[in-house]
Formats: C-alpha cells, sequence, structure tokens
C-alpha cells in the first residue's frame, strides 16, 4: 500500500498503557524495540514541512527506510499519508548513517511504483537540492496486540512508550487501518475501551513532530 491510514492516540497519567493492555487481556504482547534515525537538512526543510525521512533499527536485527508526506484527516484522529518504505542490508545502513549513501537515492532505486511518484516531487520541491543528514535519534518500544472488534474486524493495536531527546517519554496508542472506510467504527471502539479501562487519551501528533520538539527544547 502506497498510504498508511492511522490512528493515534495519546496515553495520559500514570500506568495509563498498562492499565489499557490488561484491560485488553494482553499478558503477554509482542515487544519490539525500535532505534529511529531521523534526517533532515541543515535549515530543518523536512521539519518545517512536515515531511519525514528516518531509518529503523528493530530489534537489532532489521533495518528499514522510510519516507513519509504530509498528513490528510480521514477521522477525528485517524490520518492517511504517503509512505514509502523498503527493508535494507546491515552494510547499506551503516553507510547511510555516516553520510557515504544517500538515504533518499537507496529508498528511491527501491521504490519504483509510479504510486509514489508524487511523495518523490515533493521531497525534491522541499529540499531543492540540500543535503540530508542525520539530525539525531529516538527509541521506541512497541507492544503489539491483535484485537477482534465486534464487527469481527481483526486488527493488531499498538501500545507505544517513546524515549525523546532530552528526558520525554510519551505513551500513546496506534492502530494502522487498510482502509478509511473503517475509521469512525475503529475509533469509537477505542474510545469506548479506553473508558472502560479508566484510561484518559488526548489527540497524538506523529512521533518526528514531537522529536523535533523535544530535541530543541532548552
Amino acid at each position: 500500500m502506497s498510504h498508511e491510514i492511522e490512528l493515534k492516540r495519546l496515553l495520559v497519567g500514570d500506568r495509563a498503557a498498562e492499565r489499557l493492555l490488561a484491560a485488553l487481556g494482553a499478558k503477554e504482547p509482542h515487544e519490539k524495540r525500535q532505534v529511529n534515525h531521523v534526517f533532515d537538512t541543515d535549515d530543518g526543510r523536512l521539519n518545517a514541512t512536515l515531511h519525514a525521512l528516518r531509518l529503523r533499527h528493530e530489534n537489532d536485527s532489521d533495518w528499514i527506510l522510510t519516507a513519509k508526506g504530509t498528513l490528510t484527516s480521514v477521522g477525528a484522529s485517524t490520518s492517511t499519508k504517503l509512505e514509502a518504505e523498503t527493508r535494507i542490508p546491515p552494510d547499506l545502513a551503516d553507510s547511510i548513517l555516516t553520510s557515504d549513501a544517500d538515504a533518499l537515492a537507496e529508498l528511491r532505486s527501491r521504490v519504483t511504483d509510479a504510486a509514489f511518484d508524487a511523495l518523490w516531487r515533493d521531497f525534491e520541491h522541499v529540499l531543492a537540492g540540500r543535503r540530508l543528514g542525520v539530525v539525531g535519534s529516538f527509541e521506541n518500544i512497541r507492544k503489539v496486540v491483535p484485537v477482534t472488534l465486534p464487527s469481527g474486524l481483526n486488527l493488531e493495536l499498538e501500545i507505544d512508550r517513546t524515549r525523546f531527546p532530552h528526558g520525554r517519554i510519551d505513551d500513546e496508542v496506534e492502530i494502522e487501518l487498510q482502509s478509511s472506510e473503517v475509521a469512525a467504527e475503529v475509533e469509537a471502539w477505542l474510545e469506548e475501551m479506553t473508558r472502560a479501562a479508566g484510561v484518559v487519551t488526548a489527540p497524538s501528533s506523529p512521533k518526528f513532530a514531537r522529536f523535533f520538539q523535544a530535541l530543541t527544547a532548552t
């Protein structure tokens, strides 16, 4: 799929994530450790235009290179965006992190479907020839819980604990959807589930935006 469709809500309060996991009956959820290296120009063009480029190291094994476009809302807490993604070998990841290889060029050479042409044009326009480099990183611990809604819809609910620069820690819930048509149903189900668990939620924003906020915090 060229578009990522994702529901996101911040979890508010002490042990909110743990209470939601307990309400879901998730005794041993699958866990992923993700270290995300974030790219931008020296004058912050991707951050300023809400584009993103990252290299993720997951569970100390997989390397995943991803570019994301700007968001379009399709629900109260659900948005969609163009997303290009590919796995790369460790030696290429090392070259990208040391600036010996161009992260965006490597991604474009591997994601060649015409569905992503608009994304590449956007990046070209935003960057205007400026060089990209790693500006920092953040760590995410993701717990994945399979859930089935009353309608029979099967989904994976993800609870993230993200450690940003300068000590900021956010807990949030994410659910990736296959279609925007189910956004209202899933949002209503999540609201009911969190209310029953005594968990307060709040509007979220892209992790990249919060990363840059934390990076510049004093």
